[in-house]
């Protein structure tokens, strides 16, 4: 498939928004949103976030979720933040995540938020944090990521 075919297909993120089983007002991830159980929402005061309820199949052989969980709702809340704040891209990838685990994160409810440091024309660098229990619950895990901006074709 050439890059003219990929980019004919390619719709915005608004567009996309309502696949995968997700209501219109939730960012849509993709089915592994489902393998993971997570769930992305918008609130007016937080702006975009991961919440996940971490259960038994997210912990490691110690009892406390596994690093790639945090890492996966990090990433997440980075690129859907990213594309609440431009809905017209096509889509996004991820070319850069630094994480630092503060915490353990413990069976029951996290929350991930992100704050946009820099959008430019085809790179966005965000920040975030995973809280334990709510949006101003203890930080669990920091993270500074960036984002490759994909526009979608003009027909």
């Amino acid at each position: 498939m050439s890059r003219k075919d990929i980019a004919a297909k390619e719709r915005t993120i608004s567009e996309l928004v309502g696949e995968f089983g997700r209501e219109r007002q939730a960012p849509a991830t993709g089915p592994f949103e489902r393998l993971l159980g997570y769930r992305t929402g918008v609130s007016a005061e937080h702006g975009a976030y991961v919440e996940l309820e971490v259960e038994e199949r997210h912990l490691s052989m110690y009892g406390v979720a596994h690093g790639g969980v945090a890492l996966v709702l990090l990433d997440t809340v980075g690129g859907v933040h990213v594309l609440a704040a431009r809905p017209e891209l096509a889509r996004l990838a991820t070319i850069s995540l630094s994480a630092n685990f503060v915490g353990p994160v413990r069976p029951g409810r996290v929350v991930a938020t992100a704050s946009i440091q820099r959008i430019g024309g085809a790179i966005a660098y965000t920040s975030m944090a995973l809280h334990a229990g709510d949006f101003d619950g203890e930080i669990l895990a920091t993270a500074h990521g960036a984002y490759r901006l994909f526009h979608a074709a003009r027909g």
